[in-house]
């Protein structure tokens, strides 16, 4: 184990990030990961940060857009009540992304090989909720103490801690407003792609052959996520200087399809295998000719039923 993580650790990005292929990009992180072999609960942590990001990005967008959205729109799920949430390692994962120097996609390359070694022996889907989780936790929070009344002196120390104070100024909340938009929507995206992650990974007990690609997929959502806390922390600053995202984007435009059209497939083939072992079941153990020519003719029970129109009176 301790060859795989030197090789890791002594990766120096030579190439840009977006020339890398994936066989480059697998080459460089597999050698961070060992085993699947860490606990979570996967599901209520990206459901938690899923419901702080959509409610986060809906108020940023409100006060910079002008928008009156309301939280209507989404079904908030709500996470197991026995659910503990990692806060050591989001801490950690924070503290990475966050005191790293300035805006840079090298430094998000050395970043995110570092996020992997450190979530070596976590599964792939929960490398990237961990980050995602994170990243929620510090936008979220920035989100709720803007919101809070300034007359609460408690909330305004905490407020100078986080710089907070710095972006409630209208001139300068609008001097960042197409740096806040942009990352927004790479937020969104980012969110979107890791939900289809989560999804093939519970699709793969089907089909293990979902998940050849889907270490590269979660290199993008995680550096994606550095580089957007990058972004934030340039804003928080209130520097001129910004984490460009639009390359990032891009990327993730590209990966989203595709994973979407995965899960439509995996779906299909659960389906077909469902409806296989239904029939073999249905010739097993049914008396009756008619529930085996039905289940022969509808394995998947969607066809409507029908009528005999001959014997229908006027």
């Amino acid at each position: 184990m301790a060859s795989r993580k030197a090789s890791a650790s002594s990766y120096q990005p030579n190439k840009s990030l977006f020339t890398l292929s994936d066989q480059e990009i697998l080459t460089k992180i597999y050698a961070t990961h060992v085993y699947d072999n860490e606990k979570l609960d996967v599901e209520s942590l990206l459901i938690i940060a899923e419901n702080i990001l959509n409610r986060a990005t809906l108020a940023v967008d409100n006060a910079l857009l002008g928008t009156q959205a309301t939280t209507e729109q989404w079904e908030e799920k709500t996470p197991k009540a026995s659910f503990s949430p990692p806060l050591c390692t989001l801490k950690h994962i924070s503290c990475e992304m966050n005191c790293k120097a300035g805006p840079s996609d090298e430094i998000a390359q050395e970043t995110t090989m570092s996020i992997l070694e450190k979530l070596s022996s976590y599964s792939w889907d929960a490398k990237a909720v961990l980050t995602l989780a994170s990243f929620a936790l510090e936008y979220g929070e920035f989100c709720a103490l803007a919101q809070i009344q300034i007359s609460d002196q408690l909330v305004n120390s905490v407020r100078n801690l986080k710089r907070v104070p710095v972006l409630l100024k209208h001139t300068i909340l609008q001097r960042h407003q197409q740096a806040f938009v942009d990352l927004n929507k790479v937020i969104k995206a980012t969110l979107e792609v890791i939900k289809c992650i989560f999804e093939l990974e519970k699709l793969s007990n089907y089909d293990t052959k979902v998940l050849n690609h889907i270490e590269v997929d979660v290199y993008w959502a995680i550096i994606t996520i550095v580089a957007s806390t990058t972004q934030l922390s340039c804003i928080f600053s209130d520097e001129d200087k910004k984490q460009e995202l639009n390359h990032y984007a891009v990327k993730l435009n590209v990966i989203l399809p595709k994973l979407k059209n995965q899960i439509a497939i995996c779906k299909e083939q659960r389906e077909e295998t469902e409806a296989y072992r239904k029939l073999v079941k249905l010739f097993q153990t049914s008396m009756q000719i008619t529930e085996v020519i039905k289940g022969l003719i509808d394995p998947t029970n969607k066809m409507q039923p029908l009528n005999d129109w001959s014997t229908k009176t006027g």
